[in-house]
């Protein structure tokens, strides 16, 4: 049992789930993969207290799950794998018994989940209210998300075998390399279309892969400080975001790009020269190479600058405003579909206003203004208490996921945007040791990860 242990937090085992993705996005089977995948995710909670290998498994699973849009009926083929994958679950949390715990955040978390719960309270419909669709978010959202934050600050804990920050960044890397095999099997497979153009080919899971991108961007960032050729991992997820297509996570991602060079560049001392000799380059080329690179991206400028594309966003800011209106304390609640006419929400969705600060006036009032407003306050708070080198890359993790929600759903959905977002601040509470309290100073020094 231990050697297995051993194997699930090891190299070998994340070799494996990339050999594992890759079979599922060449072969086109992603809902049997994430089903496998799952029950991957099961059988390792079932051997192990450590929820690292889980999370690993899930964030890569996340990357092809997000190409299963509309595929309730073929999931559904698969409902035999559901009971044992729940059963390896449940054992976990029998067998392997942590206790709640508050967390700096628990008030927070508490807040928004009452403003989630209470929301559209006095005006919305007790069919809209109770709707499956709409409990099951609002659940998630709120008092479900609660436990789990719970749940983690007793289970997420740094470990004798292995450093727990090292291990999560590499975690988040490999984010972005199953990514990127994603969307270039999704070129190969449609090469026909580029017409031997070099051009962006629109896909529907753009602005899901561009958030989880953004959400990996600063981890390998993180690496380098002692391997610097990972710093070019770094860059390559923002050139898988241009070739997703997303307008948001073009703008987006090139301001969170921005924010790694820069916090790199002060704080990265041994590497210094060589950051500021690779910005110097990347300026040039994008600038020498700039009538080539509007052309490869006029797929995505052009969505960018129709009004007619951007319609859908924009209309639904003031039906978020006059939702608001309608019922000031609590807004209109998750459950309200009156803007459907705007938004044609997809099967077993809610109607997003795909914008935080609308979602959160329009559906929660003031209430969740309060309630968020205070949790933020809180998410704040806790980073600036712990102020650390790999703090401080979650922390911009997580500014990426704000950034991407001002465009898309994001923080509104519970997996994995919500969930991860959640666990960052427990991460940051308490994942990190006294080498890791001490790597700022070295990193400013030149001394981090290698000899003055």
């Amino acid at each position: 049992m231990e050697k297995i242990r051993k194997f699930l937090i090891s190299d070998w085992y994340a070799a494996l789930l990339l050999a594992g993705a890759c079979a599922v996005i060449f072969t086109g089977s992603e809902v049997l993969g994430t089903m496998l995948f799952a029950l991957v995710i099961g059988i390792t909670m079932a051997l192990t207290d450590d929820l690292m290998p889980a999370l690993e498994a899930i964030m890569v699973t996340a990357c092809f799950a997000i190409r299963c849009k509309h595929s309730f009926d073929d999931f559904i083929k698969f409902w035999w794998l559901a009971p044992p994958i729940a059963a390896l679950i449940i054992f976990h949390f029998i067998y392997y018994r942590s206790p709640l715990k508050k967390g700096a955040c628990f008030y927070g978390i508490f807040a928004a989940s009452a403003a989630v719960t209470l929301g559209g309270l006095g005006i919305i419909t007790a069919k809209e209210y109770f709707n499956p669709n709409a409990l099951f978010y609002v659940f998630l959202l709120g008092f479900g998300m609660l436990i789990i934050y719970m749940y983690m600050s007793g289970a997420l804990k740094m470990r004798e075998d292995y450093v727990f920050t090292d291990k999560f960044a590499r975690l988040m890397t490999l984010i972005i390399i199953t990514l990127c095999i994603c969307i270039f099997e999704e070129y190969l497979s449609r090469r026909a279309e580029l017409h031997g153009q070099f051009d962006i080919i629109p896909f529907q899971w753009r602005n899901n892969a561009s958030t989880l991108l953004m959400l990996a961007m600063p981890f390998p960032f993180y690496l380098s400080a002692k391997k610097f050729g990972l710093f070019f991992v770094g860059m390559l997820s923002y050139a898988a975001i241009l070739f997703s297509g997303s307008r948001g996570g073009m703008i987006f991602g090139a301001v969170e790009l921005g924010i790694c060079f820069v916090v790199m560049f002060i704080i990265d001392k041994r590497h210094r020269p060589a950051i500021a000799i690779i910005t110097a380059l990347c300026l040039s080329a994008a600038f020498l190479m700039r009538h080539f690179l509007f052309d490869m991206l006029s797929y995505t400028i052009e969505r960018l600058m129709n009004p007619a594309e951007n319609a859908i966003r924009l209309e639904l800011i003031p039906r978020g405003i006059e939702d608001f209106k309608a019922n000031p304390i609590f807004g209109r609640g998750l459950g309200y579909m009156g803007n459907s006419d705007v938004h044609h929400n997809a099967e077993f969705t809610l109607c997003w206003y795909h914008c935080s600060p609308v979602q959160i006036i329009g559906s929660f009032g003031i209430v969740g203004v309060a309630a968020y407003g205070f949790l933020i306050y809180q998410r704040i708070r806790v980073f600036l208490k712990n102020f650390t080198f790999f703090n401080a890359v979650v922390f911009i993790s997580y500014i990426g996921l704000e950034m991407m929600s001002f465009v898309n759903p994001g923080i509104f959905a519970p997996f994995p945007y919500l969930f991860l977002a959640t666990i960052y601040f427990v991460i940051i509470e308490r994942c990190n040791n006294e080498d890791d309290k001490k790597a700022l100073s070295q990193l400013i020094k030149g001394q981090y990860g290698g000899k003055k």
